[in-house]
């Protein structure tokens, strides 16, 4: 029997979760009837935070280890350390792949369902644009809400893009340095203006749902400048003038009789996204009073600087 005589004892695993209504003890068996179940918030830090470790090079090294070689924990951080001082990473090794404003970051993978524990669940290596030259516009004209809430769409669409997906947690704690209460607001208000955010949390509820570069196009086509779809978007102008060029590229390739895994492969986007536009030019392709609009997309790619058009029976 284990018996702890202080309450809220940080030595032991129960104190965080049990309580006992008169006694100033907890022991580790006979709960029921007993004890009442509290999640104090030391406790829900405490998991927070293994979650958060569990996102790391570190963990996942270790963790292969011990599953590679049926080592205990202790071991496999003792061939970490080792590898540590033979195999140094220099400082100036870190940037040599990012981008100025740029981070490199250990995500879950898109793939791996809500629920599943962390440390069992497959990562991936994400580049994600956490200052962006155009952010100092959208603060002057939104505030640091608004810039807060374009990062925030920004960054989960960029680990979305990569095979990977951001948490709450993920974009309070280790990328925006603000409360997961914040995060939660900041999603609320991009969804009531009609943008989902690719999180972890809510990917599987989200379903094919509208994106940004979806909306933005979308807005445009309807007569909207691009300043105007920016600061509706919480996103910069060249933001904007690239999903349309992207558009364009896709109505170019779809007219030249490509396919949609064909066009994706080409311009190097998603075949949901090329999909995704593909129907929109089917929904506006008949309005008359988006034909002036579509001429002038169209007019963003000269058939001289596209691809060849594709022989009959398949691209070789």
């Amino acid at each position: 029997m284990r018996i702890c005589l202080r309450q809220n004892n940080p030595e032991c695993p129960y104190c965080a979760i049990w309580r006992l209504p008169s006694k100033p003890y907890c022991t580790s068996f006979g709960f029921a009837g007993r004890f009442l179940m509290i999640r104090t918030t030391a406790f829900e830090a405490r998991k927070r935070q293994e979650r958060l470790d569990a996102k790391t090079l570190d963990n996942l090294f270790r963790r292969r280890i011990e599953e590679g070689a049926k080592c205990p924990p202790f071991v496999s951080a003792a061939i970490l350390q080792i590898v540590k001082e033979v195999f140094p990473l220099h400082a100036e090794d870190l940037g040599k792949h990012l981008d100025l404003g740029q981070v490199k970051l250990l995500v879950v993978a898109a793939h791996e369902p809500a629920g599943k524990i962390m440390e069992e669940c497959q990562k991936v290596t994400v580049l994600l644009t956490l200052d962006a030259k155009d952010d100092s516009t959208i603060r002057a004209w939104d505030g640091v809400t608004g810039l807060r809430r374009s990062r925030i769409l920004r960054l989960a669409c960029e680990a979305q893009d990569q095979g990977g997906l951001l948490s709450y947690e993920d974009l309070a704690y280790r990328l925006l340095n603000c409360g997961v209460r914040t995060i939660v607001r900041d999603i609320a208000a991009l969804r009531r203006r009609g943008l989902e955010v690719p999180t972890r949390g809510q990917q599987q509820d989200i379903g094919p749902g509208q994106t940004h570069r979806v909306q933005a196009v979308r807005l445009f086509l309807q007569g909207h400048e691009a300043n105007e779809i920016a600061r509706k978007l919480y996103h910069s102008i060249s933001s904007i003038e690239n999903y349309v060029t992207t558009f364009a590229r896709v109505l170019f390739l779809a007219n030249k009789g490509y396919g949609t895994d064909e066009i994706a492969f080409v311009i190097n986007r998603s075949p949901a996204l090329v999909g995704a536009y593909r129907q929109l030019h089917q929904d506006f392709g008949r309005q008359p009073a988006a034909q002036t609009r579509l001429r002038e997309i169209l007019g963003k790619i000269p058939e001289k600087h596209g691809p060849a058009a594709p022989k009959k029976g398949g691209r070789s």
